[in-house]
C-alpha cells in the first residue's frame, strides 16, 4: 500500500511541566487531507484533541488555517489544541514573528509570545438561561447547584455551577450515563479555593469521544467572563481539576477573552498515511 509521510508533534498544553496540562497531537500540512483521513488520524491518536493546518492564502488576514478533531467529530473552537499549535509554530517551524494569526470556523484567532507563555485571543462565549435536565445533575452525583445554564453558541453544553470547590474536585460522574443524555457536555464550575485561584472547574464529553478533558481553553471562554462579572474584575485566573490539572490564565475584554498558558513537547515524528 502507498503511503505519504507527514510531521506529527505531541504538545502538553497549558503547563510548564511535562505529563500534566492537556495532551493535544498537532499535524502541519502544506494542504488539506480529506475529513475521513483527519478523523482517522485523531481517532489513531486517541487524544481528546488533534489540530491540522495549513498555510492561509487570505491576503494577510491570516497565517494558518486551522481545524480541530476529537477522536470522533470535528469541533468549532479548542483552545489547547491552539495552544499546541502555536507552540509548534514558534519553537518548530521557524515562524519569523511573535503573533500568528488562524482562520478557524469560529473566525480569525491570534496567538502572542510572552515570553515562556503564549497567549491566546478567543471569542467569549455567552451564556444563556438554560435549566439543566435533572438527569445530568444526578449522572454528576446528585449534589445542588447555586444556577445552572447554557452556552449560547453551543445549544448542547450545559454549564453547571456549585457553591463549594470540593464538590467539583472530588466529583465522580456516571459518564455512561452523561454520554447518553440529551447534549453535548457538561462545564462543572465552583469558586476558587487556593490562593490565586478565582474558580475551579472541569469538562466532561464523554458523547463525543472525551470523558474528560483534562484542561480545556473552550471551557474558559464560557467560565471566566460568567467568574469575571460574579468577581467584578476583569483578570481571573481558573484552574481545572482533572486528573492532570492546569491553570489558565483569562482576561476578559468585551466579547474576547485572552487565555495566557505555557506548553512543553513531548514528542515529535511521522505518521503514513494511505495515498
Amino acid at each position: 500500500m502507498k503511503t505519504r509521510t507527514f510531521p506529527i508533534y505531541q504538545v502538553d498544553a497549558f503547563t510548564d511541566v511535562l505529563f500534566a496540562g492537556n495532551p493535544a497531537a498537532v499535524v502541519p500540512l502544506q494542504g488539506w487531507l480529506g475529513d475521513d483521513v483527519m478523523q482517522k488520524i485523531a481517532m489513531e491518536n486517541n487524544l481528546s484533541e488533534t489540530a491540522f493546518f495549513v498555510p492561509c492564502d487570505t491576503g494577510g488576514e491570516a497565517d494558518y488555517h486551522i481545524r480541530w478533531f476529537t477522536p470522533t467529530v470535528e469541533v468549532p473552537l479548542c483552545g489547547h489544541a491552539t495552544l499546541a499549535s502555536a507552540f509548534v509554530i514558534f519553537n518548530q517551524l521557524g515562524f519569523d514573528g511573535d503573533l500568528v494569526k488562524l482562520h478557524s470556523q469560529s473566525g480569525i484567532l491570534t496567538a502572542k509570545r510572552d515570553g515562556d507563555a503564549i497567549v491566546l485571543d478567543f471569542p467569549k462565549q455567552p451564556i444563556k438561561s438554560n435549566p439543566t435536565p435533572g438527569g445530568v445533575i444526578a449522572a454528576l452525583g446528585g449534589a445542588a447547584p447555586t444556577e445552572t445554564f447554557g452556552v449560547a453558541s453551543r445549544d448542547t453544553d450545559h454549564v453547571v455551577v456549585y457553591s463549594d470547590a470540593k464538590i467539583v474536585r472530588d466529583m465522580r460522574p456516571d459518564m455512561s450515563a452523561l454520554g447518553k443524555l440529551e447534549g453535548r457536555g457538561v462545564i462543572v464550575t465552583a469558586p476558587g479555593d487556593k490562593t490565586g485561584l478565582d474558580m475551579i472547574s472541569r469538562f466532561f464529553v464523554p458523547a463525543i469521544g472525551i470523558n474528560e478533558d483534562p484542561v480545556t481553553g473552550y471551557m474558559h471562554c464560557v467560565v471566566a467572563p460568567y467568574w469575571a462579572d460574579k468577581l467584578g474584575q476583569k483578570d481571573v485566573v481558573g484552574y481545572q481539576a482533572s486528573a492532570r490539572g492546569g491553570v489558565v490564565a483569562c482576561s476578559v475584554d468585551g466579547d474576547r477573552v485572552a487565555l495566557k498558558g505555557e506548553a512543553v513537547l513531548y514528542l515529535k515524528g511521522e505518521i503514513n498515511v494511505p495515498d
